[in-house]
């Protein structure tokens, strides 16, 4: 786009990197020339020093001593050097060799240290430096050659050699100048050009200019079209706007007509009423006259008289009647009071309560004209309160509203906290402030008064309350109110109340303000005196012509609030429209803004009148003052110029002023009417001004003081203005909308387009044609009644062009040559033209202004927001374009470039087109002027001035011009001095090639070129890389590149020769390329890299140097050793020597590097310090503070004391300079802060809120600290060794507020150390709209790879290998998942991501190690330098970096971010009927709304209303209809034939007929019945179609999800018959999920088949079952304690084994099972249930189950080598062998323990335990052979328990009977036993084989199934929603177990759950299935 300074294209990279090279600018000339060191005893000041005039003085006369002794110390050295020449020709000795050396070298450091002196003060002049080289390379030969003569290498004297070496010596350059040669000095130089420049295309020239011209061409078409749409639009707008009004228009007149009849019927009433209660009084014989209650008779005497009915007339009724109503009549005259308007003040409240109570709720209307009166007295935050409430319209909610009224703001406390607070907030009043004084009082006596209905407010006569009060006092009060307190105080020893220091505030604020003898009326002067002579005024003709062009913003409109006058306190008007204050005397009013503090710019209170940026105009003077303040009796002098300002604004924005004086000009009258103004919104309200109809303005301006008396709603913008010249500047101003006017006598109503506000409008009054002005001529007399009289208002109102209604001229009456002309318009008549017959001889002056006005958007808190959220656009941004002009300014410079004699490069000024400019010199000489007047003001300014200007002109950077120069091919550049605000002293002179004459500038021709300059964060990483640091600087780089001769002309300027003021000024032209062209900085980077190009054969490292590591002037770079450093200096110096560039100012880090440079191209500091010996100053690298001796970085802040607004926290904040963002944790709290600024739309100046005040306080003051973060330069440690293997590494995090990166170097060496240090880091905040984790942890991961990209080209890292770490597994899963489609947000990102790295390079990193956690969250000073923010995390310093995890592929399940799959299908679908589209409806009721639809449209009716019950019902006929076409075809085809349906079809039993519309019903035997048709000939539906299911499940959600039956009765009622209705239904019922949820049963599975351990034969308990059961209380003297029982159960052989437990601790169960391991014997396996879920455990077992430590017992277990193993939680079903066992044995206990007496002790219980143990082990396993007598006896646990070893037993043997009678008892045993066992497999075995429940298998529940967990405690509506996640499948291929997980829908504050969801184990008879998966 065009710029205001050129035609140059800004893209966004471009005006991004101007923004930096600015910001760097600024920053590298923060450096301050350090000052000599003072004494280290003395303590160094922090104050920031100004230096005075005087110093300056004293600075330049020490400068010019020092120069004295420099020269004179050069002198002594020089004579000195000759000597010692003339000394070394003879045959001296050594000691005399000795004397030689010591004192030239003392002679020679006296120069020296005089030198240094000279550079303190000022930059030395060029021979001065080459003195100085001169007398360090001649004193270092001499030296030389004197330490030959001495370590006699020579053998002997020779005098030839000697000679031979002194005439060497005497051969040098440098040498000449100290012993006069006389050799001429050959330039060596060559004048060739480096390249010939090549030929011009003239027809590629031509295509060029064609095709610019045709690009102009569309552009303007495609412009014009645009217009022509967007006038189209506006006039639609504007006719709807119309109509609009016209309607409400209408509403007002009716409602105007209803309030007439409302009123008369009122007054109807009270006529009837009167009338009535006369009747009344008359029939019951009334003694008493009727008296109304306003009408009192007046008696003369003091006694009331006796009535007498006697003595009264008999029309005495009537008369009485009469008057009554003649009272009322009065009554109703009068304004009907209305209550108050509540906005949402709790101070208020209790009296609007009582208003409107009184006067709206007392009365007898409805309810909802109660709530209607509501909604009109209420506004603001009350009315919000009722939001919704206005809905409704009855008793509920009129009620409903003052509750929520009263709850928000009529609650005791509410209303004496908002008392307390305005107390609280209340200034202190000042001493002479007897208004504020009496407000005090005024709403001290509120208080008194609010106190007995505010019982809260009583705590205001504590006295520590009255203490806070008293402080607001001035002080003469509070010391009149301690005097009363202590005469209180000691007459009733009681503190005053309240009351009484209110009362005391009335009295003193009565005093204060007397209007006699109070303070301020005393010191208010007599008003003057009027005096009665006639004054003319002075006439002033004003035409105004301003084009306005608007650019919409989006501000959002703000509604204004008027602040009342600081005068009367009316919140109506300002105190300059307030009436009282104008009638004050001129002193009287000065007085009071002199009192009030107020400002005399604007009379507003806050800042002074030198502060002002909104001064008032006034109207009668036009001076920058209030009208109010202006003194008639000061006259100024209208002083006589005439100057047309020679330069002009582009595009019509220009300013033109003239001012003319003329001894005899008439009073003038203009186009002004008086007009009524009103708003769209309240057109009742009308406001009285004077318009201005202006034909030559193309806006509309309106007053601000009229603006806000409308009260209308305004947006902010900004308008540019430009000035004479030619300098921009800027004005704020208000866009409103919605105006309109009418005349004054006229009710056509004129609306009017967007205005402008302005503080006034400069129009005189004098210039208001009234009637006397019609009269005074013969052809307007007529006009004198139609012309309104003078009305007391202001000019308020400017009308343009752009609303050419109000302009139009409707009649117009012409005079004769120089009379006035009348014109009317639409708005009344009006004069134009002088207003008197007859000249004044008095001068005036006439001013003639043409304006022209730009509305520019402003910056909006949006366009911060925008830049910090540069992440979340899907555009790339960061790649350079070269465009076509690019191309064109290259080329014009690589043809043109050459070497010119003096060995400077010279190239042309780059013009798009050769110019032919108009002749600006009349400009030129203008601004000439208007700097000579400052340089006479300023004497320092003036001789810095002529100071750079004769050195410019002597080193021959410009030329004095004699010759005219070529028409068209000359252009004078103004030019102005700008002093650096950090280097006092230094001046820079600017030419403004900028500057504009009759539409154009110098830049607005030239091309700027490419961006050529180096990346900054390139440089300073390369910086890094390695050892030893050099840094240099080129002097006066622009100045170095000459312009060619031909276009020299362009650069002319005006000086004085000689810096001679009296003198005429000189035409001067520049020869070299100049600050302040668009075009320098592009040919100065393009010479410097062009000079390096040509060099680069003999000057490798040094060209490269110059190509790479320069930033414009600039050169930073780091080198691998010292040795390569020297070679690059000096290369770098030879070569910038070939194009008279100067390489000085160098600093390195090696001292060694700098003693190979001579100390005049040494930086000062490096110069002035013993490197080996002293702490290193700190220098600036690219703005970067670095400390050369630790060689680090450093950061240096100096806060500056800004306000704590948008504007002055972004000063701060972007101060801070970090190209590599090693503070980005730091610096993103700050941008946090003021990105919540931009959220909430604070404006650029309003204050902090106070939420955010501490967090920038406390950001604010960690400031300091930044000095204690030091960072190493160089990435490589010292001493390291060979590298043999790199690494990057980045990691990058988000959070909700922020997101960032950090890059770190991982070296290792072939020792295998490893070194990680912190590259660079980037932090961003997060967005303003809500963005989820997921995304902006993806924009962070792409922030790093774009990180990588560019360290990998700037640093030449190609070879290292690249590591990205990341805590999101999403983001990882977005990177490896390459199978699915995602949005385009995260699809661009991820295609970013593996454009330049693989799924493999990413990596998992646990948040807690993840350093770039603090890029996101953000970190204060001192927990970044104890982080590991700099080091890296502690996997990147281990030997070997641990492999990655396994990333899954698979996302989430609902990922928002992933597209859903649709599978398209080519294949052609042809609908056969209406019933298939309606399938794919979710609904029978949005199936019936479709069709209905279709049919309206059908039927051609557009309307958008619901269906009505019609055509809903013709909907479904039709859809039944195609249903029963499409199911009963041939049915349908016999019925209409009249025949009968064969029995074997299924619908015979039916008596199916078609009725009348074509549908199918069923016939039945239900004629006769009384009931709807519907019902009793349904319609009849076929079962298996989809339209069917939708309805039936319409029926089954009315019928609240009932049963079956309930459901199929609601569709037999609707009038449907659905074949095999009952199995339908049921099945539907079945797979509805609200019913499952409702009534569902939990899942069943076939039973398991029993474990081999209770079918295997092996001894007593090998394998149990463990449960606990209690407790049982004991006692052991007057103490209870709890006892439980432990129960084992043998799996095998069903026998129990009981322990008692003292508790349930861990350590009672491990003894429990040591003592049953001790008496039964090894066991293999327990089984138990999990935890509390014990069975027989109550609520205090359960309890007490949880503490025990179950891994303890495992442990335990694994010792005695048993399992112990858990059953599936809740599955008790799963222990039912010893859970049966458990209930046994409570009944064996229970009858025993009710048979013992007495208290049951410890020993007692165990007994009981043992014989129930027996009891129960004692009972048959079987009972089939019971009842048997020959049958043996039963098998019981006992019989294998008493045969029982101590130790586990292989199984038995085979064994005979003869065994029996065996000498030895274990054969006997062992028969005993095999009988047992025979038996137990004969008889038990074969009985538990049987499944008693749940036979049959059933669906395995799956992964993904949608279950609710059966909780026994909770209601089932409260039972959990549960997933599947895992299924457990058992040996036979079912699932009786599965692991669900729960779901949390609580999120934490960083947009991730808190917990992770919980996974639990249960089995599938404790679930609802709900859902099946997919």
């Amino acid at each position: 786009m065009m710029t205001d300074h050129g035609s140059n294209l800004c893209t966004p990279a471009k005006v991004n990197e101007q923004i930096d090279n600015v910001q760097n600018k600024e920053v590298d000339e923060e450096i301050e020339v350090q000052s000599e060191e003072l004494d280290t005893n003395i303590r160094r000041s922090t104050r920031e020093r100004t230096q005075t005039d005087r110093m300056l003085a004293y600075q330049r006369e020490e400068s010019h001593k020092a120069e004295r002794k420099l020269m004179h110390a050069y002198e002594k050295w020089k004579a000195e050097a000759r000597k010692a020449r003339s000394q070394l020709k003879l045959d001296i000795s050594e000691s005399e060799l000795a004397s030689l050396i010591d004192s030239l070298e003392r002679e020679k450091d006296s120069v020296m240290n005089a030198y240094i002196r000279v550079r303190s003060y000022v930059t030395p002049p060029t021979d001065m430096r080459r003195k100085i080289d001169a007398c360090d390379a001649v004193t270092k030969d001499i030296v030389k050659i004197a330490y030959e003569r001495i370590s006699g290498v020579d053998g002997g004297f020779d005098n030839e050699t000697v000679k031979g070496h002194l005439r060497e010596l005497l051969e040098r350059d440098y040498a000449r100048s100290v012993y006069g040669s006389t050799v001429s000095r050959i330039s060596s130089k060559s004048s060739t050009p480096i390249s010939q420049p090549s030929l011009n295309s003239i027809l590629m020239a031509k295509r060029i200019e064609a095709a610019a011209e045709l690009a102009a061409k569309e552009a303007e078409y495609a412009t014009v079209i645009e217009e022509r749409e967007q006038r189209e639009k506006l006039r639609l707008l504007e006719e709807k706007q119309r109509k609009e009004l016209e309607a409400q228009k209408g509403e007002f007149e009716r409602l105007q007509a209803m309030k007439e009849v409302r009123a008369a019927r009122a007054r109807l009433e009270v006529y009837d009423k009167e009338e009535t209660v006369d009747t009344v009084n008359q029939d019951e014989g009334l003694q008493q006259p009727v008296s109304p209650p306003t009408h009192k008779p007046v008696y003369l005497s003091s006694v009331n008289p006796t009535p007498n009915i006697s003595s009264q007339s008999p029309n005495a009724d009537v008369s009485q009647l009469a008057q009554a109503v003649q009272d009322s009549i009065t009554l109703n005259r009068l304004p009907m009071p209305e209550p108050t308007v509540f906005s949402g003040d709790p101070i208020h409240f209790i009296e609007w309560k009582a208003s409107f109570q009184s006067l709206i709720d007392k009365r007898h209307i409805s309810s909802g004209d109660k709530l209607y009166y509501l909604k009109k007295y209420v506004t603001g935050p009350a009315l919000k309160v009722l939001d919704g409430i206005f809905y409704r319209n009855d008793e509920e909610a009129y009620k409903d509203a003052w509750k929520r009224l009263l709850d928000r703001y009529g609650q005791p406390f509410i209303i004496q906290r908002a008392f307390r607070e305005k107390l609280a907030c209340w200034p202190k009043i000042q001493s002479k402030d007897s208004v504020g004084l009496r407000n005090f009082s005024d709403f001290l006596n509120s208080c008194k008064d609010a106190m007995p209905h505010v019982k809260g407010l009583e705590i205001l006569n504590d006295c520590e309350e009255n203490r806070k009060l008293v402080s607001k006092l001035p002080d003469w009060a509070a010391a009149r109110w301690n005097r009363q307190t202590t005469q209180t105080l000691s007459e009733t020893q009681d503190f005053p109340t309240f009351q009484e220091f209110a009362h005391f505030m009335s009295v003193e604020a009565e005093v204060a303000c007397n209007p006699v003898t109070s303070f301020h009326a005393l010191h208010v002067s007599e008003p003057n005196k009027e005096k009665n002579y006639f004054k003319v005024s002075k006439p002033k003709a004003n035409v105004f012509h301003t084009k306005t062009v608007t650019q919409h913003d989006n501000s959002k409109p703000t509604g204004k609030v008027n602040k009342p006058c600081l005068f009367c306190q009316n919140g109506e008007h300002q105190i300059h429209e307030c009436s009282k204050f104008s009638a004050r005397s001129l002193e009287e009013r000065r007085q009071f803004v002199k009192d009030t503090r107020l400002c005399y710019g604007c009379l507003r209170l806050g800042h002074s009148a030198k502060d002002c940026r909104s001064r008032h105009c006034c109207n009668t003077c036009k001076g920058r003052h209030p009208t109010c303040l202006h003194d008639d009796s000061f006259n100024r002098k209208v002083r006589s110029s005439s100057a047309q300002s020679p330069e002009n604004v582009h595009e019509g924005v220009a300013t033109m002023s003239l001012s003319v004086e003329s001894g005899c000009t008439p009073v003038n009258t203009s186009m002004i009417v008086p007009v009524w103004l009103s708003t769209h919104k309240d057109p009742v309200s009308e406001k009285l001004v004077y318009a201005l109809l202006d034909t030559q303005s193309d806006s509309v301006f309106i007053e601000c003081a009229v603006c806000k008396s409308l009260k209308v709603d305004s947006c902010s913008v900004t308008l540019k203005l430009t000035t004479l010249v030619g300098k921009d500047s800027l004005m704020s101003s208000e866009r409103i909308s919605g105006l309109r006017v009418r005349g004054f006598n006229s009710s056509l109503i004129i609306d009017l387009p967007p205005a402008y506000t302005k503080e006034c409008i400069p129009v005189d009054h004098a210039h208001i044609p009234t009637m006397e002005t019609a009269s005074h001529w013969k052809h307007l007399a007529t006009l004198a009644d139609k012309i309104p009289p003078l009305q007391n208002c202001e000019v308020g109102l400017l009308i343009g062009y752009n609303c050419s209604r109000a302009l139009a001229p409707r009649e117009v009456i012409l005079g004769t040559e120089n009379e006035p002309y009348a014109v009317r318009t639409d708005l009344g008549w009006s004069i134009i033209g002088p207003s008197l017959t007859h000249f004044e001889s008095q001068s005036s002056a006439a001013m003639c202004h043409r304006v022209s006005i730009k509305e520019i958007p402003a910056v909006t808190p949006t366009d911060v927001i925008k830049v910090l959220e540069s992440d979340f656009k899907d555009t790339e941004g960061h790649t350079k374009v070269t465009s076509q002009e690019d191309i064109i300014f290259l080329r014009k410079l690589e043809e043109n470039i050459r070497l010119n004699k003096d060995s400077h490069l010279e190239m042309p000024l780059p013009f798009r087109k050769r110019p032919y400019l108009p002749d600006n010199k009349p400009l030129a000489v203008i601004r000439l002027q208007h700097l000579k007047r400052r340089l006479m003001r300023d004497q320092e300014y003036r001789e810095h001035y002529v100071t750079f200007m004769e050195e410019v002109i002597e080193k021959g950077n410009a030329e004095q011009v004699f010759e005219e120069g070529r028409e068209g091919e000359r252009w004078y550049i103004p030019h102005h001095g700008v002093y650096h605000s950090k280097k006092p002293g230094k001046l820079r002179i600017v030419f403004d090639c900028s500057a504009r004459y009759k539409g154009t500038s110098l830049n607005d021709h030239l091309l700027t070129g490419p961006d050529l300059m180096n990346s900054l964060t390139g440089i300073l990483l390369r910086f890094r890389q390695y050892p030893v640091a050099l840094m240099c600087d080129v002097e006066k780089m622009f100045h170095q590149f000459h312009v060619d001769h031909a276009d020299r002309d362009y650069l002319r300027f005006l000086w004085w020769r000689n810096g001679d003021f009296n003198s005429q000024p000189q035409t001067f032209r520049m020869t070299v390329h100049l600050f302040g062209a668009s075009s320098s900085p592009g040919c100065a980077n393009y010479g410097l890299k062009h000079l390096a190009r040509e060099g680069e054969r003999l000057y490798p490292l040094g060209s490269q140097f110059i190509m790479q590591d320069f930033y414009m002037d600039d050169g930073v770079s780091s080198i691998e050793s010292t040795e390569k450093a020297i070679k690059l200096a000096e290369e770098a110096r030879q070569l910038c020597a070939l194009g008279s560039l100067r390489l000085h100012k160098f600093v390195s880090n090696d001292k060694e590097v700098l003693k190979t440079i001579p100390p005049s191209e040494c930086a000062v500091d490096v110069t002035a310090v013993d490197l080996a010996l002293t702490d290193q100053p700190l220098e600036r690298a690219l703005g970067i503070y670095w400390s050369l001796e630790q060689d680090n970085f450093k950061f240096r802040i100096t806060v500056k004391d800004q306000p704590a607004t948008r504007r002055g926290i972004l000063s701060i904040v972007a101060s801070l300079f970090d190209p590599l963002g090693f503070l980005a944790p730091f610096v993103l709290k700050g941008k946090a802060i003021l990105q919540e600024m931009c959220r909430s739309g604070m404006g650029w100046d309003d204050n902090l809120p106070a939420d955010l005040q501490s967090a920038w306080e406390h950001w604010k003051a960690d400031l300091v600290n930044l000095e204690k973060i030091e960072v190493p330069r160089c990435i490589v440690p010292s001493g390291f060794g060979r590298i043999i293997r790199r690494e990057i590494h980045h990691f990058s995090d988000a959070s909700m507020s922020g997101y960032g990166q950090c890059s770190y170097l991982r070296l290792e060496n072939e020792q295998g150390d490893i070194s990680c240090s912190l590259l660079m880091a980037k932090s961003r905040v997060a967005p303003l709209k809500i963005t989820t984790i997921p995304r902006l942890e993806l924009a962070a991961a792409v922030v790093s790879v774009a990180v990588n990209d560019m360290l990998k080209e700037e640093m030449n890292l190609a070879d290292a290998e690249a590591f990205f770490w990341t805590d999101s597994q999403v983001v990882l899963g977005y990177i490896n998942n390459e199978a699915r489609r995602f949005h385009t947000f995260v699809a661009n990102r991820v295609q970013r991501i593996h454009r330049t790295t693989t799924p493999q390079q990413w990596r998992y990193i646990c948040s807690d190690e993840n350093p770039a956690d603090y890029a996101s969250r953000g970190l204060s000073v001192n927990n970044l330098v104890t982080s590991n923010w700099f080091r890296g995390p502690k996997v990147l310093w281990e030997k070997q970096i641990p492999p990655p995890m396994e990333i899954s592929k698979q996302l989430p399940i609902g990922d928002p971010e992933v597209k859903k799959v649709q599978s398209l299908n080519t294949q052609t679908v042809q609908y056969s009927c209406l019933s298939d589209r309606l399938t794919k409806l979710s609904s029978w009721s949005k199936a019936i709304q479709a069709v209905a639809r279709v049919i309206r449209r059908v039927r051609k009716d557009k309307s958008h209303n619901h269906s009505t019950l019609a055509e809903r019902n013709d909907a479904q006929c039709i859809i039944i209809k195609d249903l029963q076409k499409q199911t009963y075809a041939e049915e349908i085809t016999l019925l209409r034939k009249g025949k009968q349906l064969p029995r074997s079809n299924r619908l015979y039993n039916l008596d199916t007929f078609v009725d009348q519309d074509g549908l199918l019903k069923v016939g039945g035997r239900l004629c006769e019945a009384s009931i709807p048709n519907a019902v009793k000939y349904p319609v009849i539906l076929p079962k298996e179609h989809q339209l069917t299911k939708l309805l039936i499940a319409d029926c089954h959600e009315k019928m609240a999800h009932q049963g079956k039956g309930m459901t199929i009765n609601e569709i037999r009622s609707r009038g449907f018959w659905i074949t095999g209705v009952n199995r339908t239904v049921a099945s539907f019922v079945r797979q509805c999920v609200r019913c499952r949820k409702l009534r569902g049963p939990t899942e069943e599975q076939k039973m398991a088949n029993l474990p081999s351990e209770r079918i295997e034969p092996s001894p007593p308990f090998t394998y149990s079952g463990m449960d606990v059961f209690g407790p049982f209380i004991t006692c052991k003297g007057r103490k209870s304690n709890k006892r439980y029982g432990l129960l084992f159960t043998c799996f095998c052989c069903r026998a129990i084994h009981i322990e008692m437990l003292d508790d349930m601790s861990t350590d009672a169960f491990i003894n429990g099972l040591r003592c049953f391991i001790a008496i039964r014997g090894a066991v293999h396996q327990i089984r138990c249930d999990q935890g509390s879920n014990f069975i027989g455990a109550r609520n205090e077992l359960t309890k007490a189950m949880e503490e025990i430590d179950t891994n303890r017992l495992v442990t335990f277990l694994a010792e005695k080598q048993c399992d112990f193993v858990f059953n599936a939680p809740h599955s008790s079903h799963t222990g039912g062998v010893w859970e049966r066992q458990i209930r046994t044995v409570r009944s064996v206990l229970r009858s025993t323990l009710s048979q013992s007496s007495g208290r049951l002790d410890d020993s007692s219980l165990r007994t009981f335990f043992y014989e129930a143990m027996s009891i129960v082990n004692s009972r048959p396993l079987t009972v089939d052979s019971l009842t048997d007598p020959s049958s043996p006896e039963p098998l019981t646990p006992n019989h294998l328990l008493t045969l029982k070893p101590t130790q586990a037993l292989p199984p038995p043997g085979k064994f005979v009977r003869e065994d029996v009678y065996a000498r030895k008892r274990w054969r006997h045993v062992q028969y005993l036993a095999e009988q047992f066992w025979g038996r137990w497999h004969k008889e038990y075995v074969s009985n538990i084989t049987t499944r008693q429940c749940w036979h049959t298998p059933r669906r395995n529940m799956q992964v993904g199934d949608i279950v609710l967990e059966k909780a026994v405690d909770l209601p089932r509506n409260e039972w959990r929603l549960a997933r599947i996640i895992e299924a457990v499948t058992d040996k036979d291929g079912l699932v009786r177990r599965v692991k669900i997980q729960f779901g949390d829908r609580n999120l934490g504050k960083d947009g991730k759950r808190p917990h992770k969801p919980s996974v639990v184990e249960r089995p599938v008879q404790k679930l609802v299935l709900l859902m099946e998966a997919a």
